[in-house]
């Protein structure tokens, strides 16, 4: 369970990274990895690992915005509610809004930009939408402003009263993040009110030691477990790049380069038992084989 201090003091050993360099800036140079190369990395995998759902209503124009954490502006299904179940639509091309007629009912989407259309034209209805969710910017779980481990949870009717430890100082709006190997999001965007926060925020049912933190944020290194050591090495090579240390720097990205060739026998498939079935055509198919290609990528 590598919390953020831990992170930051594997980064200064493995890179000797000195004192005058901040947690903050060993964070934000984490943060900086994480979006330019370990979120696309699992994203491409295509294992689940920071899918979310929501359910939302199109505005008056048929319309519905795109969750702004979802990475690269992308959803993964959507899904209209209809007799007590949920029946997928399909995806169709932008251009079909200009001649479908108006409808009560959608049977398709189109994405324009960071919305989803629902076709036909002026239809509507209740829609689950599964998208990956960007994991929050690190934060010192040591910080009582931005983080607070879940020491006990008493469940009400509709609400969670908690204790945290330390005593979270943070806003009202928060996020509670998994303890779990994944360390996903189990709420996000949250009002809280004092230490009670309401049952239907909730994407999973939270447990103690699971974690408090301001809403887009997080006090673990926000990736599964097998991908800490490769982050570390990644984080301490690009701040020795940007001292100028140019020979450690490449040790450190070749050893952050073989641990992630390690971790990935152990990230894909997620089902061992029960291998997935090849779907999405040809080109898919030629990359499902538990080899991501990167182009321009160090691993």
């Amino acid at each position: 369970m590598p919390l953020t201090t831990d992170f930051v003091a594997a980064v200064r050993r493995q890179g000797s990274i000195p004192s005058t360099t901040s947690a903050a800036d060993i964070l934000a140079e984490g943060d900086l990895c994480l979006v330019d190369d370990f979120v696309p990395l699992l994203e491409e995998l295509r294992q689940n690992y920071f899918i979310r759902e929501m359910t939302v209503s199109p505005d008056g124009r048929g319309r519905i915005a795109i969750p702004p954490r979802a990475v690269g502006a992308t959803v993964r299904s959507v899904q209209l509610a209809l007799q007590g179940g949920w029946v997928p639509l399909a995806q169709r091309d932008l251009a079909d809004a200009d001649y479908v007629a108006n409808g009560p009912f959608p049977d398709g989407f189109a994405i324009d930009g960071g919305s989803i259309i629902l076709l036909p034209t002026g239809s509507s209805g209740t829609l689950r939408l599964r998208y990956p969710a960007r994991p929050g910017k690190m934060v010192l779980d040591t910080d009582a402003n931005n983080a607070g481990r879940i020491d006990s949870l008493v469940p009400g009717a509709t609400t969670y009263t908690i204790t945290t430890s330390p005593v979270f100082t943070g806003g009202s709006i928060i996020d509670v993040v998994s303890y779990g190997p994944a360390h996903q999001q189990k709420c996000l965007t949250a009002t809280r009110a004092g230490l009670v926060l309401q049952q239907s925020d909730f994407l999973e049912t939270p447990v103690v030691g699971d974690w408090l933190c301001t809403f887009d944020t997080s006090p673990f290194v926000p990736l599964p477990e097998e991908l800490y050591g490769a982050l570390v090495h990644a984080t301490a090579a690009n701040l020795l790049l940007a001292r100028g240390y140019l020979a450690e720097a490449a040790a450190q990205q070749a050893t952050a380069k073989d641990k992630v060739l390690q971790a990935k026998k152990f990230l894909i498939p997620r089902l061992e038992g029960n291998p997935k079935t090849v779907s999405g055509g040809l080109r898919r198919s030629m990359g499902s084989t538990g080899r991501a290609t990167w182009r321009g990528r160090w691993w």
